[in-house]
C-alpha cells in the first residue's frame, strides 16, 4: 500500500466519526424534545413527573404508581397529558365503622377521620367518636366508632324531659342521667332496645306499701224493764264501750297515685261493751194535790190550741203548755215535750204550777181558773 493511500484513509475517519455523533445528538435532542413533565398529588403529596408518554396511564407508569379498585383517580387512565395536565389520586382506605353499635365496612378515600364522616353521609354532630376528627387514616385501614348524639324524651315517674344522650341501649340513657329502675317499675322500651333519635323511654313507677288502720265497733244498747220504775223513765246500769277494730291494706300506687287497695288483715283488737239502760214500766200517777182542779185543758188552748207539738215562731216554746226546754227539764222532763203524749205534759205543767203557780203563763194563766 501507498503512502498516499494511507494518509487518505486516515483522514477520512475522523470526518465519518463527526457525521455519527452529529446524528446521535440531533435524535437525542428530538427524544428530549418529545419529553413533558407533569404534576402528579398523590394523597395530598405534589411530585413532578418526567416522562414521554401521552396518557395519564403513561405518567402513572413513569411514576411507579398503581390504582388500586377503590382509589380515586381524575383525570382517568386514557385522558392525554400535556404539561398543564394535574393528575390527582386518592388512594382507597378499608374503614370498620361502628354506629350506634352497628358495625360495617366502608372504603373511602379521605385522609382524616372528619373527611371520611362527609364521604360516608354520617353527620355527627354532637357525636362521641373513637377517635379525633383532624387523625390521619393510614392506607393499611382504620376503626372507627361513632355514637350518635340523640334527642330523646324521658317520662320518669309521669314527669316529662327532653334529653340528650351519645348512648347506644336504653340502659346508657338511664346511666346517664342517673335513673334507677327497680324491679317493681316498668320500663318502655326494655333497657337493651337500641336507643334511637325522637325516642320516648318511659319509667312507671309501681310501688306496694301496707296500710294499717283502726276503726272503732259501735255497741249495743240492751234495755231492760224495771217495774219500780215510773213509765218514761230511764236509768243507765252500765255505759257501753267501742271496741276497736285493726286493719291492714295492700296498696299499689303507680306514679305516686293510688291504683288498688285490698284487705288483707281484719283482727278485733278489743271487743265492744254493750249499754244497759233499765226503763220504768210502772204508770205514772199524773195528779198532783192541789192541782187536779184547774181547767188545764183551757189552758192548752190558749198557749197552743191545743196541739200536742205545738212549736213557737223562735222555736223557744214547746207542746201543750209551751214549755222552755229549760223550764220542762226543771219539772223533771225528759227529751222534748213534743215528743210526750197529753197525761205527761200535763202532768209536767201541774208541777210546775205547784213549784210557781200560774206565773209560768203570765197571759194565759188566768184560764186555769175559768
Amino acid at each position: 500500500m501507498s503512502v498516499r493511500s494511507l494518509t487518505t484513509r486516515v483522514a477520512v475517519r475522523p470526518v465519518a466519526l463527526g457525521l455519527s455523533v452529529l446524528v446521535l445528538w440531533g435524535g437525542h435532542a428530538t427524544w428530549e424534545a418529545t419529553a413533558k413533565t407533569v404534576a402528579l398529588t398523590v394523597d395530598g403529596r405534589l411530585q413532578q413527573v418526567r416522562t414521554h408518554g401521552s396518557t395519564v396511564a403513561d405518567v402513572l407508569e413513569a411514576a411507579h404508581v398503581k390504582v388500586g379498585p377503590h382509589d380515586l383517580l381524575a383525570p382517568a387512565t386514557d385522558v392525554a397529558v400535556t404539561p398543564q395536565t394535574s393528575i390527582v389520586l386518592r388512594r382507597g382506605r378499608m374503614m370498620a365503622l361502628t354506629v350506634d353499635g352497628t358495625s360495617r365496612q366502608v372504603w373511602v378515600t379521605a385522609m382524616s377521620v372528619n373527611e371520611a364522616l362527609q364521604q360516608v353521609g354520617l353527620r355527627a354532630e354532637g357525636a362521641v367518636l373513637s377517635a379525633d376528627r383532624s387523625r390521619a387514616i393510614p392506607l393499611k385501614g382504620f376503626s372507627l366508632d361513632v355514637r350518635t348524639r340523640k334527642s330523646v324524651q324521658l317520662l320518669d315517674g309521669g314527669r316529662v324531659r327532653r334529653v340528650f344522650s351519645n348512648g347506644v341501649k336504653v340502659s346508657d340513657l338511664l346511666a346517664e342521667q342517673r335513673v334507677v329502675v327497680r324491679r317493681t317499675d316498668q320500663l318502655v322500651p326494655t333497657a337493651t332496645t337500641p336507643l334511637r333519635n325522637g325516642q320516648i323511654v318511659r319509667v312507671t313507677r309501681v310501688d306496694g306499701r301496707r296500710l294499717v288502720d283502726t276503726v272503732p265497733i259501735g255497741y249495743s244498747t240492751i234495755r231492760r224493764a224495771d217495774s219500780s220504775m215510773y213509765k218514761g223513765d230511764t236509768k243507765t246500769l252500765r255505759d257501753g264501750r267501742v271496741g276497736t277494730l285493726r286493719r291492714t291494706f295492700a296498696l299499689r300506687l303507680v306514679n305516686g297515685k293510688l291504683t288498688h287497695k285490698r284487705l288483707v288483715t281484719s283482727v278485733r283488737v278489743s271487743a265492744p261493751v254493750s249499754k244497759i239502760v233499765a226503763y220504768g214500766t210502772k204508770s205514772r200517777p199524773y195528779g198532783v194535790a192541789g192541782t187536779d182542779h184547774l181547767n188545764w185543758w183551757a189552758l192548752a188552748q190558749c198557749e197552743s190550741g191545743n196541739r200536742l207539738r205545738a212549736v213557737s215562731s223562735g222555736g223557744t216554746y214547746r207542746g201543750l203548755y209551751q214549755f222552755s226546754l229549760s223550764t220542762w227539764h226543771g219539772v223533771g222532763g225528759k227529751g222534748d215535750p213534743i215528743d210526750w203524749g197529753r197525761d205527761e205534759q200535763t202532768y209536767r205543767a201541774k208541777l210546775l204550777y205547784k213549784r210557781s203557780g200560774s206565773r209560768p203563763w203570765p197571759t194565759c194563766g188566768k184560764r186555769l181558773y175559768s
